[in-house]
């Protein structure tokens, strides 16, 4: 069905079913055909908006865009051609405009035959070379859908006015669809830059993105064979590779050019003249070859594993989501070994898992699973970095985003039942004095009456769900200090830990699935300080007792709870952290690994093509 404002025009106007409001709004006239061309600058015959009217009404955009997008976006292009009074939209520069702008996807990490599914050149063809005004119509109705397709993509999906896009979150809003998709028709202007997501790491992965395609471009990296560990001060015959590996991504200077390069053949490294290893030249592919066509000599011993390549190696390995030890071990060469193609397809991966984070907030709590942090963001500001311990492989931590409420000092810590089924019966099967060394209260579930550990019998399996355990506040709680909460269906929040060594390991995934911090009551004081000072202060005088206390929050601070396998630092270096959960979906299939034997830039052809 139609709007209502809609039938009225129809019913009111000319067979073209044109109207025009005038300057209050008021008065609807009918305007005829060469009126409407001279509105459009154009000269365009009746016959064509007669077509273009036709198609528009006919719902051909629901048809056309099938479900894709939100219900109110068939609509936005309908009012804008009932704005033009049904004049075609595109003009042959705007047309133009919108085919390079399909190139810059690239840029986004998307290819373009993943978002259109009509050749612009045969389009652009078809709207002004058309014999028939019904095919020059359909044309101009599917440039626009080409173009609204464009926005969604790069927008994250476009959205109803006031609902939220099947993302998750709230993304463009139509005022700003129509606006901009008559501009660019017209070809005044043609830039997404108002759908991008405004959030900086979004801008600091297009950076790396394209960074990563200049490595690929210039031959990116080959493997390193597998062998021993390597540790400081060992000599390996792999260490010229590895030193000519690490600099490819600029964690080491360039060794000096030196056209070398090595066999691996049962452990053993040989010279291999240019022509075996260049396949054009003659080389053989099937061999053995990585190359080090850059190996430094200036060294005593150019295979001895020195302090330089060792920093660049624990560089190598802190953003990487490796302990930083130096030893070049299975973790470190497998990193090592992953291909620029995988890491550029992880890096597109992480833009759209921002863009499906809807528009950017203006403060708000970023929780990263694969890099274990949580930090604090203010516009582009990053006010606030720490630690974090994430849910293990058994036990995963969603992805959502929320809204903070509230915060819990001294909290007190109710064990879900299957934490108590998993993990609790068989400590209290062993030694019901668990519960008080503990600090655990247990009471009935059915009477609400506290119970003496000695009284239960934990060899019973259905003691998990008929008693409650709850730990009192103190230094062995298992929040810590303080947890911060956001209430949602997964039962997940912020919180301390007493087990604050698990803080000082690489690897951090240990929980049953909520986000333990590292220093929660800064995070709280933090997200208070947004509500005020009078806030801010209630969080610390709480902190400063041993009561159980909560403290509400009159603002509400988003949070984003990502899974994220890419990440930018400040200062532009970028950190590829490892699939813990190994949440591959999403990923573009690439061949993981670096090959041995040619250069990266001929690994995966339709990869490289595709972006």
């Amino acid at each position: 069905m139609k709007p209502l404002f809609v039938s009225i025009i129809l019913a009111s106007a000319s067979p073209v079913a044109l109207a025009q409001l005038g300057g209050d709004g008021a008065a609807i006239r009918a305007v005829s055909a060469a009126e409407q061309a001279a509105m459009s600058g154009a000269a365009v015959s009746a016959p064509l908006p007669n077509a273009i009217e036709t198609a528009v009404m006919s719902d051909w955009f629901e048809a056309e865009l099938n479900g894709e997008m939100g219900e109110s976006v068939s609509e936005v292009a309908r009012r804008a051609y009932i704005q033009r009074m049904f004049q075609p939209i595109w003009t042959r520069q705007g047309a133009e405009s919108l085919q390079n702008a399909a190139g810059d996807l690239f840029e986004h990490g998307l290819a373009s035959d993943e978002v259109l599914d009509s050749d612009l050149e045969q389009l652009i063809d078809k709207r002004f070379s058309a014999g028939s005004e019904d095919e020059q119509a359909e044309a101009d109705l599917a440039l626009t859908a080409a173009w609204l397709r464009i926005a969604s993509a790069v927008s994250g999906g476009l959205s109803d006015e006031g609902k939220a896009a099947t993302s998750g979150y709230g993304s463009a809003k139509m005022a700003l669809v129509s606006k901009k998709l008559l501009e660019a028709g017209q070809g005044r202007t043609l830039s997404f830059q108002d759908f991008e997501s405004g959030y900086p790491q979004y801008a600091a992965l297009k950076g790396a993105l394209a960074q990563y395609r200049d490595i690929r471009d210039a031959g990116g990296w080959l493997a390193i064979p597998e062998g021993e560990s390597v540790e400081a001060g060992d000599s390996d015959p792999r260490i010229p590779a590895i030193r000519e590996r690490l600099s490819v991504e600029g964690y080491i200077e360039a060794p000096e050019s030196n056209e070398q390069m090595l066999l691996a053949d049962a452990g053993k490294l040989q010279n291999v003249s240019v022509e075996e290893r260049n396949p054009e030249a003659g080389g053989d592919r099937r061999t053995n070859l990585f190359a080090t066509k850059s190996i430094k000599t200036s060294a005593a011993d150019p295979m001895l594993y020195s302090e330089d390549l060792v920093e660049a190696v624990q560089t190598f390995q802190q953003r990487h989501g490796i302990e930083p030890d130096g030893v070049i071990g299975p973790k470190t060469l497998s990193a090592l070994n992953e291909s620029v193609e995988s890491k550029i397809a992880r890096i597109a991966d992480s833009m759209e898992r921002w863009r499906a984070q809807g528009p950017a907030d203006a403060h708000y709590i970023w929780a990263n699973i694969p890099s274990y942090t949580v930090e604090g963001w203010n516009g582009d500001a990053r006010e606030i970095s720490m630690k974090s311990v994430v849910g293990m492989k058994s036990r995963e931590t969603p992805t959502f985003n929320d809204e903070i409420e509230y915060t819990v000092a001294n909290p007190r810590w109710y064990a879900p039942v299957s934490i108590v089924a998993k993990d609790k019966l068989p400590k209290l099967r062993r030694d019901p004095s668990y519960a008080q060394r503990a600090n655990f209260k247990i009471y009935d579930r059915s009477s609400g009456a506290e119970v003496s550990a000695y009284s239960v019998n934990w060899n019973d399996p259905s003691s998990a769900s008929n008693y409650r355990l709850v730990q009192q506040p103190g230094s062995s709680n298992a929040l810590g200090q303080l947890k911060i909460i956001f209430p949602n269906q997964y039962s997940i929040y912020l919180h301390g830990t007493p087990s604050t060594h698990l803080f000082d390991r690489a690897e951090r995934a240990f929980s049953s699935g909520c986000i333990r911090l590292e220093q929660p009551e800064k995070m709280a004081e933090w997200v208070a300080s947004y509500d005020g000072d009078e806030r801010l202060n209630e969080v610390r005088d709480a902190l400063s007792t041993t009561r159980n206390t909560r403290v509400d929050f009159q603002g509400r601070m988003p949070i984003h709870i990502t899974y994220m396998t890419v990440t930018v630092n400040d200062d532009g270096t970028v950190n590829f952290w490892r699939d813990i959960y190994d949440r591959t979906e999403g990923i573009r299939q690439v061949e993981r690994m670096s090959p041995i034997g040619q250069t990266a830039s001929t690994q995966t052809v339709e990869a490289t093509e595709r972006g």
